[in-house]
């Protein structure tokens, strides 16, 4: 999921503000894009110290007629990228105890680890605790949806 070298990857991320970064791996297109169009691009990259995970391109394919018809409504989608950042950095330890941090959307999220596998509201952890210059960064498998 992330490049050995160059744009994108893990020595040029950590370098960069989070959004930067992930805007130059081509596999989280989409969500760069969502959170462009919900207009919190310049919030992220000036938040400090936060915890933010992107769903891989291949995660939004599974998505229903219905989930794509909220992404395209700007107050849903806005909730929808606020409910994928945690209000603070969260590193594996985080993971196995079972945590709930808050999102900026309001509602948490449930950690969990099951073997050597990391979960987010059982989305899989594809690639994880990436640091940036200002957020750790997970690659997950699903869209996160906020609850109702």
């Amino acid at each position: 999921m992330i490049p050995n070298a160059g744009n994108g990857s893990i020595s040029s991320m950590s370098t960069q503000q989070a959004i930067t970064a992930a805007s130059s791996n081509p596999q989280l297109s989409v969500f760069i894009a969502a959170v462009r169009s919900a207009g919190l691009d310049k919030t992220l990259n000036a938040r400090h110290a936060y915890t933010l995970m992107i769903p891989a391109n291949s995660a939004f394919a599974s998505l229903s007629k219905t989930q794509i018809i909220h992404l395209k409504n700007s107050g849903d989608l806005l909730n929808i990228v606020r409910y994928h950042a945690l209000k603070a950095r969260v590193g594996p330890q985080q993971f196995a105890s079972g945590a709930k941090p808050a999102t900026l959307q309001g509602k948490p999220l449930t950690l969990s680890k099951s073997g050597s596998a990391y979960k987010v509201n059982g989305a899989t952890v594809l690639c994880g605790n990436i640091k940036t210059a200002n957020a750790t960064v997970y690659i997950v498998n699903k869209v996160l949806l906020p609850p109702g």
